[in-house]
Parts: C-alpha cells; sequence; structure tokens
C-alpha cells in the first residue's frame, strides 16, 4: 500500500560562514515575513468569504467587493509569498525519479545549471513586476468595479515573492555548486 509522508528539510545554517551565513540569514528573515503575511491573508479571506456568506444567505445583502478584493490581493499574497519558505522547508514540488539513475557529477551538473537558469527566470520575473509595479503606482492604474481597485499592491506582491524565490534560489544553487550539495 503506497503512502504519502510528509518530508520537511530545513537546512542547518552552521555549517555556513562568512557571506554564506549571511546571505542565508536575510533570506530566512525574508521568508518568515512573508510566510506570515502569507497566513494572515489566508486566514483574511476565509473570514471576509464567511461574512460574505452570512451576509449573502442570512440577510441577503452580499457585500458587493470581496470577490475582487480576494481575487485581486489575498489568493496572489495566499500562493506567491509562500513559494520560497516552501522551497527552504522542502514543501515543493520535486522529481526524483532519475536521481539514482545517474552518475552523481552528472546530477550535480544539471542540478547547479537548471538552478543558474531558474534563478535567471525569476530574477527576470522580479525586474519585469518591479517595473509594472512602479508603472502602476506612477500612474495612478486602477480596475474600475464596485470599488476603484488599485493595481499596483497585485503586482507589488508577484514582485516581492519573485524576489525572495530567486534569492532562495541562487542560494541553494550555490550551496549545490560549492559544497556537497542541498538539491534544489
Amino acid at each position: 500500500m503506497a503512502t504519502i509522508q510528509q518530508q520537511t528539510v530545513i537546512p542547518n545554517t552552521t555549517g555556513k560562514s562568512g557571506i554564506s551565513y549571511a546571505l542565508e540569514l536575510v533570506c530566512r528573515l525574508l521568508e518568515n515575513i512573508l510566510i506570515f503575511i502569507a497566513g494572515y491573508m489566508t486566514i483574511g479571506a476565509m473570514a471576509i468569504t464567511f461574512f460574505d456568506v452570512i451576509l449573502r444567505y442570512v440577510f441577503n445583502s452580499p457585500m458587493s467587493w470581496v470577490f475582487d478584493f480576494i481575487t485581486m490581493y489575498l489568493l496572489p499574497g495566499c500562493y506567491f509569498l509562500a513559494f520560497s519558505y516552501a522551497l527552504r522547508t522542502g514543501n515543493h514540488l520535486k522529481v526524483d525519479y532519475f536521481k539514482g539513475v545517474f552518475p552523481p557529477v552528472f546530477t550535480k551538473v544539471s542540478v547547479t545549471i537548471s538552478g543558474i537558469l531558474a534563478t535567471v527566470l525569476f530574477g527576470y520575473i522580479t525586474y519585469t513586476y518591479a517595473g509594472r509595479t512602479f508603472s502602476a503606482w506612477e500612474e495612478n492604474e486602477v480596475i474600475y468595479g464596485a470599488v476603484n481597485w488599485l493595481v499596483w499592491p497585485s503586482e507589488l506582491i508577484i514582485a516581492i515573492s519573485s524576489f525572495t524565490f530567486s534569492f532562495r534560489l541562487l542560494i541553494k544553487t550555490l550551496d549545490q555548486l560549492f559544497s556537497e550539495g542541498s538539491e534544489i
């Protein structure tokens, strides 16, 4: 019978020193702040939905702003802000099928190359969304509806989470390259 086991791996920072240790601490601080915010965004989305359902079906007076608020701000926050923390703790999707098939040198090189590519990709996403955030803020861009919703906070959520995720990818890739490795 197959079972699903949760495996949580939180890397130890005791083996690190100097710049590697400092980068790890800064990244952990950012991740802890973002996962805290993501958790409260999840609770907020559930509470707002609960009150909207009560108002809609008991009092026949729904809140017209709920759907837009949750989909524009809370859901992206719940989802994106947890990326880096999930990578750090090992709660992300990972395919280990070929791990035992290929030689360790090939695995190390391929994981390092893919880590570099992923870091560059998420760095580009960070750059793009930071630009979009600034542009939306500068132009006071809104989405019209029952409430005029500002666009820049939604873009900022993705920019910040992409930055932290690329930061974590960089740390993991450097660990893979210069030590025995922490697999991505």
